[in-house]
This record gives structure tokens, sequence and C-alpha cells, in this order.
């Protein structure tokens, strides 16, 4: 007579998860500076490291770790690109909650309002705006979510007597994209996108910028008769645990670089109304081609023309 014996279902363990010890835009201190790998990691931004990151309306760049000051310090740009030998010689602070995972920006969706033309002040201005849905969580650390945009930008007037002038020409900077401003009274390299979160906390919302550009009647008794645009944008969310704090803290990306498009000319009709005659968009979509880490050496004000506009009577 056969017997029917009850097999025994395998137990597999639960995986146990294991402590951060180290969180993007933190400064941390190197336990071992002669190594000759902390030599080459301290050189190279793709280990993860880096000695400093200053950013403001001017000029942001980086700087490698310098081993000879003691203690010997850096900032982790990029938690995920530290080896488990760059992470070995760098020293956890005691200070710091322990922590399961990193903070995260989910972009669920992307696009662009506009372009369009509206009166403002009886000024007519060209506006476009992109638009992102996105889901933040600060599962590692409390943090401020920020937004900054670079650009390469050619901005052109054209008059009635066939002539042209250069509203805007970032290539005078002669240093690859400038930051974007939104005009002289904007100063600020890094616009917050929402309120400051604190550890733990989750949510969901849609953000939305604006650019923007007068559309002028004239100047110098000169007719304007088209406005013409052509710009690329790259766009960074970044976080910054402290942002009052950049000697222990610095601004880093949260998520892949994000680039748009637009190549618009708008000109007047037969019954004066300014309107879109030609128009090009890219729309807004995740690079793994542009800088991970946003650099510039001007802005688009101090590439922007002096120019004498006439406003509508």
């Amino acid at each position: 007579m056969n017997k029917l014996f009850a097999l025994k279902t395998p137990v597999t363990p639960t995986p146990v998860a294991k402590p951060v010890l180290f969180h993007a835009g933190h400064r941390y201190c190197i336990n071992n500076p002669e190594l000759a790998l902390m030599k080459d990691a301290s050189q190279d931004p793709q280990s993860g490291i880096i000695g400093a990151y200053r950013l403001d309306s001017h000029s942001a760049g980086s700087k490698p770790v310098d081993l000879t000051k003691q203690p010997a310090q850096c900032f982790v740009w990029d938690a995920g690109l530290l080896s488990p030998s760059v992470s070995a010689c760098l020293q956890a602070n005691s200070g710091q909650p322990p922590s399961f995972g990193q903070n995260r920006l989910n972009l669920h969706d992307a696009g662009l309002d506009g372009p369009e033309v509206r009166m403002q002040n009886d000024q007519p201005v060209l506006r476009i705006s992109p638009r992102f849905d996105l889901e933040w969580a600060t599962d590692a650390f409390p943090s401020q979510l920020g937004w900054v945009q670079v650009v390469e930008s050619s901005r052109t007037v054209q008059f009635e007597d066939g002539e042209s002038l250069v509203l805007l020409d970032t290539e005078l900077a002669g240093s690859g994209p400038v930051l974007y401003l939104d005009g002289a009274s904007d100063n600020l390299a890094v616009k917050p996108v929402c309120a400051f979160q604190q550890q733990g906390e989750k949510r969901r919302f849609g953000f939305t910028c604006e650019v923007t550009q007068i559309i002028p009647t004239g100047s110098d008794n000169k007719t304007v008769t088209s406005v013409s645009i052509l710009e690329k944008y790259t766009c960074y969310f970044m976080q910054n645990a402290a942002p009052d704090d950049p000697e222990q803290h610095i601004w880093v990306p949260v998520h892949l670089p994000i680039v748009w498009a637009w190549s618009i000319r708008v000109q007047q009709r037969y019954d004066g109304v300014w309107d879109i005659f030609r128009k090009k968009l890219i729309l807004p979509t995740t690079s793994t081609e542009a800088p991970a880490l946003p650099h510039w050496q001007s802005n688009s004000v101090q590439c922007a023309a002096t120019m004498d506009i006439c406003s509508p009577c």
C-alpha cells in the first residue's frame, strides 16, 4: 500500500536590508588618503566623489578632492557610483540617523504647454511652459528639491527694412550652455520646486516653469516685423539636505538630466495681431548624454544684448 508523505516546503529567508552609510550631497572624511586608489578616485568625478561643488547665478563648477589637507574630506555627489573600495575609505557620519534607501524622484509624465502669444501690460509676450508630474520621496534624509535650467540660445528680431538684431546669443559666453535666468531681477541659480521635505515623506505633484520673450514693436524708429527663437534646454532636478550649510552639504542631481527644445518664429498678421507662423518642439526627455552635474560660466542675462525697446502706444 502506497503511503503519502507531506513534502517540506523550503523556507526562503527574508533578505535583510543593509543600512545605507553614504548619501549624495553629504560631506565625509577619508580614512586612508594615501591609498593609490583614493589618489585616482579623487581626480575622477566618475568615482562618485568630488572635493567641492559651488554654484551661483554667474558660474557653477566642481573641484577634485584635495588629499593634501588633513583630515582629507570629500562630498559624495552620486552614491550609485561609489565602488566598494572607495566606500571602504570613507568614514560614515556617526550622528547621521540610519536609513535603508536613497531619496527618489520619479518622473511620471512630462510635456510642454504652449507656445502662445499673450498680452501682458499691453505688450505681446511669447510663452512656453515645460510641465512635469513628479513623485518625491525622502526615504533617506530630509531634503530640499530644486530646479536648474541651462540653455543654448539664439533669439533674433527682424526689422521692416530687412535688418536684424540679436537679442540673445549664448555662444558669446564661449563655454557651452549658460544658466537660464528669467530677467535681470532673477539671481537664483537653483529654484525651489516645493517646500522642504522631512525624512520619510512622499508626495506627488505637478511642477511647471515658464520661459518668456517680450515681443518689441520697434527700436530706434525701426519697426519689428518678426522674432525668431532657437533654444535647447537641459534641466536638472537637484536636492540639498541643508542649503544653508554649504560646508557640509551641496546641491546634487536627484534625477537624470531632462532635455527639451523649441524653434519658433512669430510675426504680425495683416490685422496687427502677433501670431506663431512656424514652430518645432522637442518634448522634455531624460538624457544620458547630457552632463550629469550642471556646469556654467555665464547666464542668459549676461549674454543678452541691450536693446532700446519701444512699446505699443
